[in-house]
């Protein structure tokens, strides 16, 4: 279930979300602490969904100012109104807070727990004294300040579901986004999703409208499995949309969601229980190697690892940012016995470099300000280097840019001079974001074949994809969807 908090600050800003919110949510929360001047009588009035009151004070992560006395007042009229749920901190003093959990409105009562600093060591002994007091609902919300923070919160949901005890668990902040994700598949009675980006309630609220079309978290679930991306960063990573589209095509009910990971041992050894497979960013690429029981002769002769999946009881190590690329490539020109120029020394660069050369490329990589790195990548793919000022001159079929020049923010740059340009290129650029960088407007328009890096990400996720199902990707599907995303 997804509530999405309206949060003002005006009247008819929270009428408009009202409104809103009725697309996507189906549950409210009434912030009346961030609704200036506000009526409850009337917001009520407003909402056709079910509706929970929360006037939340400072000390609990709101802005009330005003005594618990006149606080609580509100929460109190909602309820003689015959509102769904009143939400009341444990941390309310107890001659104030008894009233709330005496009689039959105890079970309209959300009784919540805050903690915007860290996450406890243990959940228990906070959740069996809220448990012990009146109402339906516990609520315990915490700040995550490490990844495996999101495991205690699991662990709990799954303790609150073998009691057949409501419970609203979740960590807040970038490390606890998973739960905000994952907590109402694991048994949460609800979620928060802000109505749009600049309407969070709290740190770390995802958008309800991802949480509901792209996540599913209502879709009906036996059983699933979940994926995900690690590395640091990953908000701009577009593997949520596109694996999640692909599950929902095959009627899977598995998820895909995204690691904020720093320590990829810790990581790996914290979580391997509790994902299937995962997608590898930098800078993870090869530090997962030494950690999995098997690696892929590809990926092991690339030096780096992309695709983590679960066989058997191993968990073994693939490349597909090589087969994407040579995929992307071969669809416009063979490679046997052209001139590939690869712009950048980098993973990527190895990566599609080392499927140039097995398709007999004559392939030659360059390099900008660290001549060290480059001098390694050509002599592990036995090529010629060159320096990135020099490329203009050199002879070029194929020019592939592996840089990460051209890429969001910096789009007005480009690796590579628009008057070095030949009719009859091919120039394909890794980079995705933006999807028609400045490199390839340039091409097309002096004539060269472009080819986009959406290609390359689309087909090395279809790939990872039929490594972790067995089944065929639904890559028409996962393309419309990167393409939808990336062309606002």
């Amino acid at each position: 279930m997804i509530c999405v908090p309206i949060v003002g600050p005006s009247m008819p800003k929270a009428q408009e979300q009202i409104a809103s919110a009725s697309a996507v949510a189906d549950i409210l929360e009434l912030r009346l602490d961030l609704i200036d001047a506000h009526d409850l009588k009337t917001l009520l009035g407003w909402a056709s969904l079910p509706v929970i009151v929360t006037n939340r004070s400072k000390h609990d992560g709101g802005q009330f100012k005003g005594s618990d006395e006149e606080r609580l007042k509100p929460l109190r009229e909602a309820l003689r109104s015959g509102v769904d749920y009143v939400d009341i901190e444990v941390s309310t003093p107890r001659e104030y807070l008894q009233p709330f959990l005496e009689g039959e409105d105890a079970t309209r009562i959300i009784l919540s727990y805050h903690d915007f600093s860290h996450t406890p060591e243990d959940f228990n002994p906070i959740y069996e004294a809220m448990c012990e007091m009146p109402g339906d609902i516990v609520k315990i919300v915490t700040y995550a300040r490490d990844l495996s923070d999101n495991l205690k919160m699991f662990e709990l949901l799954q303790r609150a579901k073998q009691e057949k005890q409501k419970l609203i668990g979740l960590c807040m902040g970038d490390l606890g986004e998973i739960s905000r994700i994952l907590s109402p598949l694991l048994g949460g009675f609800l979620t928060f999703g802000s109505l749009e980006s600049g309407l969070e309630s709290a740190p770390g609220q995802i958008p309800a409208v991802t949480l509901k079309d792209i996540y599913r978290i209502n879709a009906e679930r036996a059983d699933f499995k979940i994926y995900g991306v690690i590395g640091n960063p990953v908000s701009k990573s577009q593997g949520y949309l596109v694996h999640n589209r692909a599950f929902q095509e095959q009627g899977s009910s598995d998820i895909y969601v995204s690691f904020l990971v720093d320590n990829v041992e810790k990581f790996f050894h914290a979580f391997k229980e509790f994902f299937n497979g995962l997608s590898v960013t930098m800078p993870a690429k090869e530090q997962i190697m030494p950690l999995l029981d098997r690696v892929d002769e590809t990926a092991k002769k690339i030096g780096a690892v992309n695709t983590v999946v679960k066989e058997g009881s191993d968990w073994v190590g693939y490349n597909t940012d090589c087969s994407g690329a040579i995929s992307a490539l071969e669809a416009c020109t063979p490679l046997q016995g052209k001139n590939v120029l690869i712009l950048g020394s980098g993973g990527t660069a190895k990566a599609i470099g080392f499927g140039v050369k097995e398709k007999g490329g004559q392939l030659t990589v360059t390099y900008n300000r660290n001549k060290k790195r480059g001098e390694a990548l050509a002599k592990e793919l036995d090529c010629e280097l060159i320096h990135a000022r020099e490329a203009g001159t050199h002879s070029i079929d194929v020019l592939i840019n592996c840089s990460p020049v051209g890429m969001s923010p910096k789009i007005n740059e480009s690796p590579f001079l628009a008057r070095d340009f030949k009719a009859g290129m091919v120039v394909f650029d890794s980079v995705y974001n933006p999807m028609e960088t400045r490199l390839l407007r340039e091409a097309k328009a002096a004539g060269c074949e472009v080819i986009f890096g959406s290609e390359l990400f689309i087909n090395q996720a279809a790939r990872q994809f039929e490594l972790w199902t067995g089944q065929p990707a639904p890559i028409d599907s996962m393309r419309e969807v990167l393409l939808k995303k990336l062309r606002g």
